[in-house]
This record gives C-alpha cells, structure tokens and sequence, in this order.
C-alpha cells in the first residue's frame, strides 16, 4: 500500500521501529516492563519520588495539590503518583504494565487509581487535569510518535495547569539522532533530549523552569542523565 496520510506515514514509521524489537511501546510490551519494573537493582524498583517533583511542589510551582485532578502518564509502580495523592491530590496513573498495576493496586493511596493503556492508542482518562506528570515515558517514544502524544496528552490539561516532564539527558547520555532512529527502528534504549529540545517540543506551552536534575538527592535515580521541564498552560 502506498503512503496516502499521515497517519498512513506513522504506521509504516512504527512497522519500521517494531522490527528492531528496540523500539516503540504497545500492548505487546507489558510483560516486558513488568520484569524490568521489579528487577532487583533496577533503579524504578522504589517507592521514592523524582527530585524535580518534589522540588516543584515545595516551592509551590505545581499549584495547591489538594483535590487537583493529576494524570501519572508511565506510572509504573506509582511511585510519583502515589507521593502526590498522600499531599491530596486524585491521581489516575496509566502504565503498559498490567502485571505490574494489578500487583501494586491495593497498596496505593484510596485517591490515586491505575489502568492499564497505551497512550498513544487507547482512550485516555477524560481531563482536564491540572497536573500532568511523565516521567520516563515520553523518551521511549519514537520521534514521529512525539507528535501523537503532544496531540493526545496536552489537551487534557485544564486551563492553568502543569505539564512536567523527566526525560533521559542528551548532555550527558547521548542518544541516536532522530534521522537514524527513523531509518534504524532503534531506539538504542530510550531517546535522549537537550533542555533546549524540551523547551522546543513543548513550546505551545509556557516554561516554567526546564534543568537537569540534581543528583545526590535520595529518591533520584540516575539523576546525572536525566532533565526535567515543567511548563504551564
């Protein structure tokens, strides 16, 4: 079949990413996460929050959290969703990992609920949310699959509300460049972003502090590779 859409275009992008087996996530992938999330040593295997996260909230930057409706985009084990629903905010989390939701579930504060999606495919949780919070999710995406999740995840923000984001950093863990990823299929494990990239990719929204994250910080995995932005509506 010759390409006729853009979306025509994207799916063949993502036959190409899948054959790498490196690649986009789907459905497929849940098993996989699953292991990954609960190996031991595997730095998500915790319970702590992200620095930046709790950073923002103690200097009021994420606005009064409680009853804020926040969306954990890649929540994993809940550990970030979970640090917000216990400051009184209702959390929905979303993760391919269904194992790994069902087996957290019951431990989770009474306000933060998790279902298991795809983001870029499913129906998503109906907004607005005045929190949208992604960490780790947003560098496993193919680059033409950016543009789907800009399009899908930011209209759910409420008018005010904050988009933050934790992403793998190219400064210090460089990554592929867009052009071979596209040719390759191979993620090479995960994309890796400048913080003028975040502040280019999100520019319809308005930035409130995009940096590195601060290592030494307990709770903070693998902060030495890592940015963050938080932006606002």
């Amino acid at each position: 079949m010759r390409i006729g859409s853009v979306e025509d275009l994207f799916d063949e992008l993502d036959r190409v990413v899948a054959e790498s087996r490196r690649g986009d996530v789907t459905r497929d992938a849940a098993d996989y996460w699953t292991a990954m999330l609960t190996r031991e040593g595997h730095p998500l295997n915790s319970r702590l929050p992200d620095e930046p996260l709790v950073d923002w909230h103690g200097r009021g930057l994420l606005g009064d959290l409680d009853g804020a409706r926040v969306l954990d985009v890649g929540c994993g084990n809940g550990r970030n969703g979970a640090w917000l629903a216990e400051r009184g905010a209702d959390v929905v989390g979303v993760d391919l990992a269904a194992p790994l939701l069902d087996a957290v579930r019951p431990d989770l504060p009474r306000s933060m609920t998790v279902t298991a999606l795809d983001v870029l495919r499913d129906p998503l949780p109906a907004g607005p949310f005045d929190v949208v919070y992604d960490s780790g999710c947003f560098h496993h995406l193919a680059p033409h699959r950016r543009i789907t999740y800009r399009e899908r995840i930011l209209p759910l923000l409420a008018p005010g509300g904050r988009y933050a984001v934790v992403a793998f950093a190219q400064e210090s863990q460089p990554s592929p460049s867009d052009r071979e990823v596209l040719t390759s299929g191979d993620l090479g494990g995960g994309m890796s972003f400048l913080v003028e990239d975040l502040e280019r990719i999100f520019a319809s929204l308005h930035p409130v502090e995009v940096r590195r994250v601060r290592d030494g910080v307990p709770g903070t995995f693998g902060a030495e590779f890592l940015n963050a932005g938080l932006f606002r509506v």
